[in-house]
């Protein structure tokens, strides 16, 4: 995962020199869900104008980083989803559980009210906000 920590921080160290505007980037570093939560607790909530899923591939712990992730953001702000295609290949197969396309297909059929969709890459979901 170093190498994909170093990668992070030389694609976002790119992205803030090449900024039209100042960006005012916060990391935090550790397990999601936890992350998440305490920025809901701090107040955050829809204070986000993007936010990007891609941690674990668990569909269990995809469904909770969208939920809290789009508990963050803000009324037009944008969320998008990694891996959408991915699975794992097992001895046995696959496992529904252990990959994110069942979870990010929950959340678009939970919140279809609250978003709408943005074309992107098959293998990636891009979403709007559109209410809380």
């Amino acid at each position: 995962m170093s190498a994909v920590e170093s990668r992070f921080h030389q694609n976002t160290r790119l992205a803030l020199e090449n900024a039209p505007h100042p960006v005012d980037l916060v990391l935090h570093r550790g397990y999601s869900a936890p992350c998440l939560a305490a920025l809901v607790t701090a107040g955050k909530s829809g204070y986000f104008d993007f936010c990007y899923v891609d941690g674990s591939h668990q569909a269990s712990d995809v469904l909770a980083d969208a939920v809290l992730s789009f508990m963050l953001l803000r009324v037009g702000g944008i969320v998008v989803f990694d891996d959408y295609l991915w699975a794992e290949r097992l001895p046995y197969g696959t496992d529904p559980l252990r990959y994110p396309k069942p979870a990010i297909d929950a959340f678009t059929n939970l919140y279809a009210r609250k978003v709408g969709f943005i074309r992107g890459p098959v293998d990636q979901v891009y979403l709007q906000k559109t209410s809380d």
